[in-house]
């Protein structure tokens, strides 16, 4: 295997090239990088060739669905930035230190204070407080997204489930495994409450059809009839929605 990673200067990302024993190529939107797998057994022309049509194909996904808004927002924005999580408001409060550590403060209020040190560089400035952000939405809400699974899941599914969990995914707002366990985007969190019970709906439904058939919608439409104005809010205004 071999990995290889650059900066083009059209995407916002790094790309991440890994060549390695597989019979076909695969491109992905990693957390923070573009992600292309490659078999080895084929030409150079032809890794090139490919890489040439998977860059393509990523750049109008990240512009067509505002993916990446963290690499591209300067710090400012962070500036008393109102998030709402699971309909809570909090409010950013950044403060720059001399020495210290960086880490987030909350003392049971709306106030998320952050402090950074003020002479690291902005790009880590940012990746810091994306992952106070992340963490904070993980401990203190992980709970309200299991009773709210637990609660559709009994009411109308009762499909037994092995987890629950949130995970910071970029291009997926939920998933269901053959395993029967489902994982959550943290940034799920940051959406009206019945925005946040369709996905809910959407991925329970999977336990039932591991597919998006005729059947699979019947069973969301039994559970959510009005799952399509729910699911087209998410498709016009979900890409906007980030930490």
């Amino acid at each position: 295997m071999s990995i290889n990673i650059y900066n083009s200067a059209a995407l916002p990302v790094p790309v991440k090239i890994i060549v390695e024993a597989r019979r076909s190529s695969r491109v992905s939107l990693g957390k923070n990088e573009v992600i292309v797998r490659l078999p080895k057994h084929i030409s150079v022309a032809d890794k090139e060739k490919i890489v040439k049509q998977f860059l393509i194909w990523a750049k109008q996904q990240i512009q067509d669905n505002n993916y990446y808004q963290f690499h591209q927002n300067k710090i400012e924005v962070y500036h008393n930035k109102q998030l709402h999580i699971f309909d809570t408001p909090f409010t950013i409060e950044l403060e720059y230190i001399a020495s210290g550590r960086n880490k987030l403060s909350y003392r049971g209020d709306h106030i998320l204070k952050i402090y950074l040190l003020q002479n690291i560089p902005e790009v880590d400035q940012k990746h810091h407080i994306q992952r106070f952000l992340l963490r904070f939405t993980e401990k203190y809400f992980l709970s309200k997204i299991q009773e709210r699974t637990i609660y559709w899941n009994e009411r109308y599914f009762k499909e037994k489930i092995e987890k629950i969990d949130i995970k910071h995914t970029v291009s997926r707002w939920g998933s269901c495994s053959s395993s029967r366990k489902l994982s959550f985007a943290t940034k799920l969190l940051l959406l009206p409450c019945e925005i946040i019970d369709y996905v809910i709906v959407h991925e329970l439904a999977h336990l039932k059809e591991m597919n998006h058939s005729p059947k699979f919608w019947k069973h969301v439409e039994n559970a959510m009839p009005a799952y399509q104005t729910h699911r087209k809010w998410l498709q016009q205004h979900g890409s906007k929605i980030d930490f």
